[in-house]
């Protein structure tokens, strides 16, 4: 009999943009997130995915970063949001339009290991991140389709780096093989794609959610949230979600499998993305 976390890994896997990749995800690492997340209380979300040659953020990404971010604060956590400094004010545009009391903090492209040092002082116990550049086999990062975006990236892999080295659990939500926690299965991806080997990231991380969307792997994170703490629904409606990517494609972002600025996700259509919304709604409460 199917589960509730298998049903749930299915609806925010399925391979909408025709990735590839769908099948290698985990129902055990979808509820082994989630678990992470319970069982933290002051939580690091790091988003943005810079789109060439536009330089702009992506809509993919910060959706879900800021509703998972709304949710955790609803269970009574520390949360704050990461991102690269030329698109932190589409992230706060978007916290103040849903009236939400998260920080948004904008990293420089450069910056010193004092960085570091502050950065660890304000004693995070997880740190999450959706669709987010995770570096290359050679340092670099790249998008997916091989442009080397490395001069329009902060460096935030490297907490989930340390992370490791301080035991502090780690959570990659993605959808391509760029993005932190794609280490996880760089394997799997090489022998799959041996000609797109050079973009694929090589940092780890503790749980990886692999979803055909980030914005639904991270929607997967708050179904899941909302079945272990007895919460119930705490998606986002689908006419919100809407009238969000209207607010964050005003202030900039792009669509990044389209390059346009439409209120779109990946090339997936409104329509297609507020059943997916009803879908993973039906999935808490069919069970």
């Amino acid at each position: 009999m199917e589960t509730f976390w298998e049903r749930l890994k299915s609806l925010i896997s399925e391979d909408a943009a025709c990735r590839g990749i769908n099948d290698l995800a985990s129902a055990d690492e979808l509820r082994r997130a989630v678990e992470f997340s319970m069982s933290s209380s002051n939580i690091a979300i790091f988003t943005g995915f810079t789109i060439m040659p536009l330089i702009k953020c992506e809509t993919d990404g910060p959706v879900g970063a800021v509703f998972l971010a709304r949710g955790l604060l609803d269970l009574g956590k520390r949360v704050s949001i990461w991102t690269d400094d030329i698109y932190a004010d589409v992230l706060r545009k978007g916290i103040n339009f849903l009236s939400v009391n998260v920080p948004v903090y904008g990293v420089p492209f450069k910056w010193s290991g004092n960085f570091l040092g502050l950065f660890w002082q304000e004693g995070f116990d997880l740190l999450i991140s959706v669709e987010r550049p995770g570096r290359a086999i050679d340092g670099k990062y790249y998008s997916s389709r091989n442009e080397d975006i490395s001069c329009y990236v902060s460096p935030l892999d490297e907490l989930f780096i340390e992370a490791g080295r301080k035991n502090i659990p780690t959570i990659g939500i993605g959808d391509g093989g760029n993005e932190i926690g794609m280490g996880n299965i760089r394997g799997e991806l090489l022998n799959r794609f041996p000609s797109k080997g050079n973009i694929f990231s090589i940092v780890k991380v503790d749980s990886l959610i692999i979803s055909g969307v980030s914005n639904w792997g991270a929607y997967g994170l708050l179904a899941g949230l909302a079945k272990l703490s007895g919460k119930g629904n705490m998606l986002p409606d689908p006419s919100e979600e809407k009238l969000f990517l209207k607010v964050i494609v005003e202030s900039g972002s792009v669509d990044g499998v389209t390059l346009k600025t439409a209120e779109t996700v990946d090339g997936v259509s409104g329509d297609t993305l507020s059943k997916k919304l009803r879908e993973i709604a039906s999935c808490l409460e069919d069970f």
